[in-house]
């Protein structure tokens, strides 16, 4: 057989709800702690009003029967089972169950109770099963044929109650499962912290060495990449410490002593430790502590981490304000407070903020930089003080957290009680203030990098400009030193510094982290390409987290690359060249197609002024012609010299149309509010009055509006309409209607007609310039129109599309823009 696939925690109360049997989950002092969807479905009563209350507050007996004795008997059984440590099997109870409205409904019920036991031995739960038999009581059957179900009934609890016992027996064994992988993550977590010791200790080492070491001379390049490098693993081994302090805590093994320690004193020390930081980061830093002593037992080196862990929170997420370390009695405890007027944290993360890995998604703090767990520790250790740790914040108005500590130490583990007292000032702390003295000096940098001078390439040449954004200066710093070897490199600490940095000055690439305060680098991605003026510069992206769904968000928004940390400076270099190559082929492009667009411009306007001339010359000689010497013309020569006329005039037109075409491939709509209704009916009132003898029946939909450019839906309807007008005009009763409809959930615009039709296999060549599906001499036109209607629609991101049947007319649905 193959092994058990363990059930997720989550998965037990659902499971248990779900079941279909009827019954409740009692505590020994006969507290409701759980219930069947069946049970409260039998009893009327919900899982809100029952679970935490006490068994007979919630079903007590109906005061109207002077005989009730459900109550008395339950108990009686209940507290067999808390005696005797065995189930027990009730007969047939008469307990009446209350209604919403305060009456009481008569119920019969066969209820079995059966103990839950510890590995010890205690009951730990009582599981109270019934089973409703009302109907076979109202039934009034016989006594024999009752007293027969009644036994198959029971037999049927008794069953069932075994298979409850084996379900809760498997609950145990998942439950014992789930502890042991607990147990193996732990375990896990305490061997890896251990092992990277190792190579840390071997990383600090030689970088602590080759910095103090004055005789070899390292140039300041070389130097400042060390310092990065040695600052790096230095967090890196903070990092490594606290995940090791967390799973000691996890396992259990934390050692520690609780001895007398003078916490006013100590906070007076660990509060003045962070008094620079504060002081360099803008915050006025509050210590109300009283001055005489306040004696706790605490283990010294962990409490500096509570409070070295809330003072580098309240920083980190306070950008300007004040700070308050505040020390209290209350009652028989004393009440450690640390409180700020940072950015607060939201009501619905209050609940979460102290599970491990937790992270208050969005949070604007001087850095994106944690582990999560951080909280999670400082309620861990200040539980394991006999404590409690709580939280109080508004969105915007400031945090405060209370760690609440008895006094003495009746309350804690003898063994673990010394009373030598503690002595020595702060150590534990360092480490967090290092952190927090590199996040200020961040922000500092941040604002030294607010107008960064701008590296000139060599004389006479231009070097393409690159924009590198990070929270982190130690990256920013890297990365901008080795691509300023190439390019022309300017520096944002995060997504709104970036925005105004290629507001002033275009780069030619960005390269982004994901993860940064103010503005991340999705939105950052998200605002440079809904600008026209920034939409095509190429925008790499990079980040520590490669399991995020961010790479693809990005992707997804237009990002054109995504580079997941570590990278090597060979990639990072690869990737800048590839996509400056890739923009750079792609502007030649652009320049290469507007200088065509520009020379076709002025071809198409040479070409119709050129062919205008010669035609207005044949027009008006041939008009001359008849007018001067008209009688001396025969019939079929004043035949010839019509069809001269007609062919100059339909020339005409079509370079009209030709031009037309032209210019709406570079025309960019000028949006607002369209009443197509209105502008339907002008076309076709237009249309009738050019040929008053002419009877269509014409439908026009009302309030039919759009956003969109007025002019260009005015040419598109004259084309459209034009067309049904057109190939309507040999069809008896002829009929023509615009208007709007639904297909497939999108709506759009239609013009239809009854008129000749076509045959839809050809329907992709209508929009095609001067493909025709009628004869001229049939339909005369000059195959422009349609592809003009098509240019215009696309010019507004919209669709259109047609459907006909040869002789039975056509109809043309177009939308004006991507969400029609």
């Amino acid at each position: 057989m193959g092994t058990p696939h363990p059930l997720p925690p989550q998965d037990h109360a659902r499971l248990l709800h779900a079941a279909p049997a009827c019954f409740l989950v009692l505590a020994p002092d006969l507290t409701i702690v759980e219930a069947t969807d069946a049970y409260l479905a039998a009893t009327r009563t919900e899982r809100a009003a029952v679970v935490g209350r006490g068994l007979f507050d919630v079903f007590p007996d109906n005061p109207a029967d002077p005989a009730a004795s459900g109550v008395g008997n339950l108990r009686a059984s209940l507290e067999r089972v808390l005696a005797t440590r065995a189930p027990d099997t009730m007969a047939v109870q008469k307990y009446d169950i209350r209604r919403p409205d305060g009456t009481f409904e008569v119920r019969y019920w066969s209820p079995r109770n059966a103990p839950v036991l510890s590995p010890a031995g205690a009951v730990d739960y009582i599981v109270h099963r019934v089973e409703d038999v009302t109907e076979l009581v109202r039934a009034g059957q016989a006594g024999d044929e009752l007293e027969g179900r009644t036994r198959t009934m029971e037999r049927e609890i008794v069953a069932r109650s075994r298979e409850l016992d084996r379900a809760i027996r498997s609950l145990r064994a998942a439950n014992q499962r789930l502890a042991d992988l607990d147990a193996a993550k732990t375990a896990f977590f305490s061997n890896v912290s251990h092992e990277f010791r190792t190579p840390l200790t071997l990383m600090l080492l030689p970088l602590e060495d080759a910095l103090a070491d004055v005789e070899v001379g390292l140039d300041p390049r070389q130097r400042a990449r060390l310092r990065t490098a040695h600052a790096s693993a230095t967090r890196l081994l903070g990092l490594v410490n606290t995940l090791l302090d967390f799973s000691r805590i996890d396992a259990g093994r934390m050692q520690a002593r609780f001895a007398p320690t003078d916490l006013a004193a100590l906070c007076r020390d660990v509060a003045a430790m962070f008094e620079s930081a504060l002081d360099r980061a803008g915050i006025r830093l509050t210590i109300e502590v009283p001055t005489s002593a306040a004696t706790a037992w605490v283990d010294r080196d962990l409490f500096e981490r509570v409070l070295a862990n809330l003072l580098s929170n309240a920083i980190k997420f306070t950008l300007h304000g004040t700070v308050t370390v505040r020390l209290v009695e209350s009652g028989s405890h004393l009440q450690l407070e640390v409180e700020d007027t940072g950015i607060g944290i939201p009501a619905d993360a209050l609940p979460r903020i102290f599970e491990r890995f937790y992270r208050v998604p969005g949070a604007e703090g001087r850095t994106h930089e944690g582990t999560g767990i951080g909280l999670s520790l400082v309620r861990d250790i200040v539980t394991l003080h006999g404590g409690t740790v709580g939280v109080e914040s508004e969105a915007g108005r400031g945090t405060t957290f209370r760690v609440a500590l008895p006094q003495g130490h009746a309350h804690l583990p003898a063994a673990a009680v010394v009373e030598a007292r503690a002595a020595g000032g702060p150590a534990v702390a360092e480490a967090q203030l290092r952190e927090v003295s590199r996040w200020v000096e961040r922000s500092a940098r941040a604002e030294a990098r607010r107008e960064p001078p701008v590296v000139e390439g060599p004389a006479g040449r231009r070097r393409p400009r690159v924009l590198v954004v990070d929270d982190s200066p130690e990256l920013l710093d890297y990365m901008a030193d080795l691509l300023s070897a190439h390019y022309d490199v300017d520096t944002a600490v995060d997504g709104r510094h970036a925005l105004e940095r290629a507001a002033a000055s275009r780069p030619d690439l960005v390269v982004s982290d994901v993860m940064m305060p103010r503005l991340d680098g999705v939105g950052l991605l998200r605002a440079l390409r809904a600008d026209p003026a920034t939409s095509t510069i190429p925008v790499l992206m990079t980040s520590a987290r490669a399991e995020d769904a961010s790479g693809i968000d990005s992707l997804d928004l237009g990002a054109d690359d995504y580079l997941v940390k570590p990278f090597s400076a060979g990639e990072l270099l690869a990737r800048v060249k590839s996509h400056l190559a890739l923009a750079t082929a792609r502007a030649t492009q652009t320049h290469r197609l507007e200088a065509a667009l520009r020379e076709l411009d002025a071809f198409s306007y040479t070409v119709a002024h050129d062919l205008r001339a010669p035609l207005r010359a044949i027009d008006g000689f041939s008009r001359a012609l008849v007018e001067d010497h008209g009688a001396e013309l025969s019939a079929p020569a004043h035949g010839y010299l019509r069809r001269v006329r007609t062919a100059a005039e339909r020339m005409g037109q079509l370079i009209d149309d030709l031009l037309r075409l032209a210019r709406l491939a570079r025309t960019a709509p000028r949006r607002q509010d369209v009443d197509l209704s209105a502008i339907a009916r002008e076309v076709l009132d237009g249309l009738a009055r050019s040929e008053p003898g002419r009877v269509v029946r014409v439908v026009v939909a009302p309030a039919c509006h759009d956003v969109a450019d007025p002019r260009l839906v005015q040419i598109a309807l004259e084309n459209l309409l034009g067309n049904a007008w057109k190939f309507t005009a040999r069809t008896p009763d002829a009929s023509i209607e615009f208007g709007r409809a639904t297909a497939d959930g999108a709506p759009h615009f239609y013009v239809a007609d009854n008129g000749a039709g076509f045959d839809p296999a050809h329907a992709a060549k209508l929009f095609t310039p001067f493909h025709r599906l009628h004869a001229t001499g049939d339909f005369p036109g000059s195959g422009i129109g349609l592809a003009t209607v098509q240019r215009i629609v696309v010019a507004h991101e919209g669709r259109l599309w047609a459907d006909a049947r040869p002789g039975a007319g056509a109809r043309f649905m177009f939308t004006l823009g991507p969400g029609d």
